[in-house]
């Protein structure tokens, strides 16, 4: 009598085991690439969502002096070097995406001290999809949108509202939708 108990795999059983094995191999990758798919959507969009919020909080400080005039306020205007009068050429705009911002220097006019102006501040946006802050670009794949409120008359408008636009940075098919961040500021000087 022979023995007839088996010492290995039939040839059968290790191409089921190949097969399950194959499957398993072929799922996990396909876990792991959607996984990292998300990881790198959900990188972007925080990165969007800071950008725009950090966008927004920089125009938004200058946005809220606007129209400053010092220690001592006064219904007059006042002329200010390069042109221009406070209150009502404190907020301007040339384009839908261009606006500039004037104000005193904090603490100056009060007492003995003289009144000063801080250098206009522009805000730009353009083609490049560069927002930029006296042409030094601080956020870039972002477009920006001014408008004053109420519409018409700019030294009428007693607020201003500033749309941004940030763009997902990646290229392909795989990019977000553009996401819309906006403010609303009063212009101090126009408040009345």
């Amino acid at each position: 009598m022979t023995d007839l108990t088996q010492k290995g795999f039939s040839l059968i059983e290790l191409m089921i085991a190949i097969l399950i094995s194959t499957l398993l191999i072929l799922g996990v990758t396909e876990l792991f690439s959607r996984t990292s798919a998300a990881d790198r959507d959900n990188t972007e969009l925080a990165r969007m969502q800071e950008s725009g919020r950090l966008a927004l909080e920089v125009i938004g400080q200058d946005a809220r002096r606007a129209g400053y005039q010092g220690c001592t306020l006064s219904n007059t205007e006042t002329p200010f070097p390069g042109g221009g009068t406070l209150p009502n050429d404190a907020a301007s705009s040339t384009a839908a995406n261009t606006v500039t911002f004037r104000y005193a220097t904090p603490g100056s006019g009060c007492g003995t001290t003289a009144l000063n102006f801080e250098p206009a501040i522009v805000y730009t946006s353009g083609q490049d999809r560069i927002i930029r802050r006296n042409n030094d670009p601080i956020l870039d794949n972002a477009t920006m949108a001014v408008a004053f409120i109420p519409a018409g008359d700019i030294n009428l408008a007693k607020a201003i509202n500033i749309q941004v636009t940030i763009s997902d940075s990646r290229q392909g098919n795989d990019r977000l939708n553009d996401r819309v961040f906006s403010a609303t500021y009063e212009l101090r000087n126009r408040m009345q």
